[in-house]
């Protein structure tokens, strides 16, 4: 263990920051080394030696760097930021899904259920293609004891054969798929293209090409498991492949596996969106879309991919859709994002159809009916205050490692919460800035000043932020009007003389 004085101390954390600065990253990364204690208290130097890598583009030391800062996080208590972490891993490399059994885990000590069973579900399918299926099995069964009611692991779980583990793994598959997946080996046209390793590199491509028209025809055939099986061999061969991780998804969207191929679709459009292959994205969403063109998580997103490559016209359309879709039948899990919607509609086109549809809904002229608010049906178990601290917490400690766009979503959730009503705000405003999202940033505070429980103290509090971010922006006459309401709050009496040129 090593120990030092403060002031050595400091002098460390200068150095290493201001190589950092310099682009100087080798130096920076071994400066934050000599810190290291071997207690958990080394979580966040190993979270920054992570980050380091990042920018010298070493993705493989990152993950190793963001391993040891989870696994410190996880030993000193702090669940939420270890959760964070795991993320950023998998942000990195999409390929270490063993991650998503540490995420179960932890989603299930904190309470989240659903975030929990989602995670084990990846790392389920994953084990299934690799025929880890004991493993698979005892996920399910873990799924299964978190929710009893859980279709997918009750499901799974009855195809297995109840045959002791003495008669070894392969004996737990269904018959049917073992009988599937030995005629799909005999198939000519897959086994033709199979094995990759025997073959020299320059025919790999061309096999490749072989196997994924193969696989093509076997989906359009019907024959699931034949093209499954195929597909399953090239992943391996190239893990993260995306027209094979494509396919692989159409393929449980034919079968009917809607939640997995709706996950699927999202989690591949989502990479596409992060590398700006917006055309990419646009074609994921459009295919899942084809099957369920109500499902709002998807159009809200292509509506995103369309806003991003800057048609605004096709963008409007799409959330315009999810509105509709959200203020005829309200989610419970979505409860701010008809008002998000609607702001996003409304800053692109001030005049569309679908704001002078939703006005009355969002901004009524009627006094006494409430704004900004879609009536939710009712439901047994409503989240408690408990469940938006939780989600506040998350969303911080996701800040805290740099994981901006994970923890907008979580705080957009805490808002709902009273009791970190103007806190939620607050950080969702910080990242929505951190971001360079201006305009969004002033919407969720326009949108808090709106809440009905935004009353005295924590009013005038929100004016005060969302005057500054006028200010900001160069809205000075809004500036100027939301000031005006707080005129000797802290040092706005400076900010109104400054703007409205008073002597």
């Amino acid at each position: 263990m090593r120990w030092f004085w403060g002031t050595d101390k400091s002098a460390i954390v200068e150095n290493a920051q201001r190589f950092a600065a310099q682009g100087e990253f080798d130096n920076a990364i071994a400066e934050w080394k000599k810190l290291r204690t071997g207690q958990p208290t080394d979580s966040t130097i190993y979270n920054t030696i992570g980050d380091l890598h990042l920018k010298r583009h070493a993705s493989a030391e990152a993950v190793d760097a963001y391993f040891q800062a989870a696994a410190a996080f996880r030993a000193e208590g702090s669940g939420l930021k270890a959760i964070a972490v795991y993320r950023k891993i998998l942000k990195v490399d999409p390929a270490r899904y063993q991650v998503y059994r540490d995420l179960g885990d932890l989603n299930a000590e904190r309470g989240l259920i659903s975030n929990a069973i989602s995670d084990y579900l990846t790392l389920t399918k994953r084990c299934l293609k690799e025929g880890r299926t004991q493993e698979a099995i005892d996920l399910y069964r873990t799924i299964a004891a978190l929710d009893a009611s859980n279709v997918e692991a009750k499901q799974r779980l009855a195809e297995f054969s109840p045959m002791s583990n003495a008669q070894g793994e392969s004996a737990m598959q269904p018959a049917t798929t073992r009988d599937q997946a030995a005629t799909a080996i005999q198939s000519p046209a897959l086994a033709s293209a199979s094995p990759f390793l025997e073959e020299p590199q320059a025919q790999r491509g061309i096999s490749r090409l072989i196997v994924l028209e193969a696989a093509v025809g076997k989906i359009r055939e019907g024959k699931y498991t034949e093209a499954e099986a195929a597909l399953t061999d090239l992943l391996n061969q190239v893990p993260g492949d995306p027209e094979v991780c494509r396919l692989l998804a159409l393929l449980h969207l034919k079968r009917g596996e809607m939640a997995v191929a709706k996950a699927e679709f999202q989690f591949l459009a989502e990479a596409a969106m992060r590398a700006k292959e917006y055309e990419l994205a646009e074609s994921m969403l459009g295919e899942y879309l084809k099957s369920e063109p109500t499902c709002v998580p998807l159009l809200e997103m292509l509506g995103r991919v369309y806003q991003q490559k800057g048609n605004r016209a096709s963008a409007v359309a799409q959330y315009g859709k999810a509105l509709a879709l959200l203020v005829e039948s309200p989610v419970p899990d979505m409860p701010t994002l008809p008002a998000e919607l609607y702001a996003n509609i409304k800053s692109l086109d001030p005049h569309s159809a679908f704001v002078r549809r939703f006005a009355p809904v969002f901004e009524p002229t009627d006094p006494n009916q409430e704004a900004l608010s879609v009536p939710e049906p009712a439901r047994p178990g409503p989240p408690s205050e408990q469940d938006y601290d939780t989600r506040y917490e998350l969303g911080v400690a996701l800040k805290h490692t740099g994981s901006l766009n994970e923890a907008i979503e979580e705080f957009r959730v805490a808002v709902n919460g009273s009791g970190r009503l103007l806190d939620a705000y607050r950080m969702l405003t910080a990242c929505l800035k951190e971001q360079g999202r201006t305009k969004e940033a002033i919407a969720a505070m326009e949108q808090a000043l709106a809440d009905s429980r935004c009353v005295g103290d924590t009013a005038v509090s929100v004016r005060y932020e969302l005057g500054k971010l006028y200010e900001a922006e160069g809205l000075s006459d809004n500036a100027v009007q939301v000031f005006s309401t707080i005129p000797s709050f802290l040092d706005v009496p400076m900010r109104l003389k400054r703007m409205t040129g008073g002597g």
